[in-house]
């Protein structure tokens, strides 16, 4: 009786491909990491650094302070996590902010919800520079000196001068 091998691979257990699911793990992790983190990285790399820098109470507190006796609509440029809007919309203005990272627009909402005040605020994702504000009787321009340039935006100094005032 002649007796042939055995074929490759038959009794033993099929090989599980690791290394693809590792590699598919690592691929996803970076991404993951990649989409949370970009919004907050990209505007270290604009030609003018809008980084987020959260105001702390006491300069909320201040905000306030200057918008006592005020009316109208306001808006919050570069609003960040919504802290200076949401108080606002807690004074009872109708209360807008604009921001660059999608993750702080929708953190921002999820607070005006949570706190009640969601029917009194509105946050979008824009660039400020392509923004009309002429429909706001306040603004508020608050973080780092870079927004404002060397100099604040022409609707600061022409549209508003009757009224505003701008604080650096």
């Amino acid at each position: 009786m002649s007796e042939s091998a055995p074929a490759p691979g038959a009794g033993s257990s099929p090989k599980r491909p690791w290394g693809l699911v590792l590699v598919g793990a690592a691929g996803g992790a970076v991404l993951a990491l990649y989409a949370a983190a970009a919004p907050f990285v990209a505007p270290a790399l604009r030609r003018v650094c809008l980084p987020f820098v959260p105001a702390t109470p006491a300069q909320v507190e201040n905000v306030l302070q200057l918008l006592r006796g005020r009316r109208g609509a306001l808006v919050d440029i570069g609003s960040g996590d919504g802290r200076i809007v949401i108080a606002a919309a807690k004074r009872g203005f109708q209360a807008v902010g604009y921001e660059l990272n999608p993750w702080l627009v929708w953190y921002s909402k999820y607070r005006a919800w949570r706190e009640g005040v969601h029917h009194n605020t509105r946050f979008y994702i824009s660039d400020l520079w392509k923004v009309n504000f002429s429909e706001f009787s306040n603004i508020v321009i608050f973080g780092v000196p870079q927004m404002l340039h060397p100099s604040p935006p022409s609707y600061v100094s022409v549209e508003y001068q009757d009224w505003g005032c701008l604080r650096r």
